[in-house]
């Protein structure tokens, strides 16, 4: 097994540190996207009854959660690996729940950035008659990805993933508490929509988006600086 460089470390870092300011850059977007509407946020299909939506904000959204919460940490995921393979039998199947997280949460972002901004622009220019189709598609397609891709299997993969690295890998007693609390939240995200309990998948989505942020942010300095 190669070793990481100090340069691959560096690269690893920065790419960590990218990963946690588009993340926070896709939440940004989306509040401006959503008009500011918490309810829009929460519940996108509320765009279709709002007036001068920019789905051109709306696809920038989905790509900045595409490359934030999701492609950029690939780089993180075998790196950890590396680390895994030192303290657990279990490394393999860590890794392989890290990189199901990122494959099914960026398979779920690119789909929505087309279908969002195209169901919008279909429904604004439609017959009243015909609104009704392009609600359906636009209300399939996120349950499809917001429900059963991300909030059903995605965030479990996540939570196990995170889990395994506070439990196995991070150095820091600061941010190994941040690494299982940020792990457990998924996990509450899950078994909330599974077992229909909305305050509990509302609380978990919550911290996840915002530790989604801080974690990458946080793990890519602590690499850099040969800390994590």
């Amino acid at each position: 097994m190669m070793l990481y460089t100090e340069k691959d470390k560096r690269i690893v870092g920065l790419l960590s540190i990218c990963s946690g300011v588009m993340a926070l850059a896709c939440l940004i977007v989306g509040l401006v996207a959503t008009q500011y509407d918490a309810d829009a946020f929460a519940n996108p299909v509320k765009l279709l009854n709002m007036t001068a939506v920019d789905t051109n904000k709306i696809r920038w959204f989905m790509l900045l959660d595409l490359f934030g919460y999701y492609l950029l940490l690939l780089p993180v995921v075998f790196f950890v690996h590396s680390k895994l393979e030192h303290k657990t039998p279990w490394a393999a199947f860590f890794t392989s729940l890290g990189f199901g997280y990122i494959l099914v949460g960026a398979i779920g972002a690119s789909v929505l950035s087309v279908i969002w901004p195209s169901a919008i622009d279909q429904h604004a220019v439609a017959t009243e008659s015909a609104k009704e189709l392009y609600k359906s598609k636009f209300a399939f397609a996120t349950d499809f990805v917001v429900k059963g891709m991300w909030n059903y299997l995605e965030v479990l993969f996540a939570g196990a993933w995170w889990l395994g690295l506070g439990f196995f890998v991070v150095m820091s007693r600061s941010l190994k508490i941040v690494t299982i609390i940020l792990g457990s939240a998924c996990i509450m995200d899950g078994l909330g929509e599974i077992m229909q309990i909305p305050v509990l998948a509302e609380v978990g989505l919550n911290i996840y988006l915002v530790l989604g942020i801080v974690w990458p942010i946080w793990a890519g300095r602590n690499i850099m600086k040969n800390k994590f």
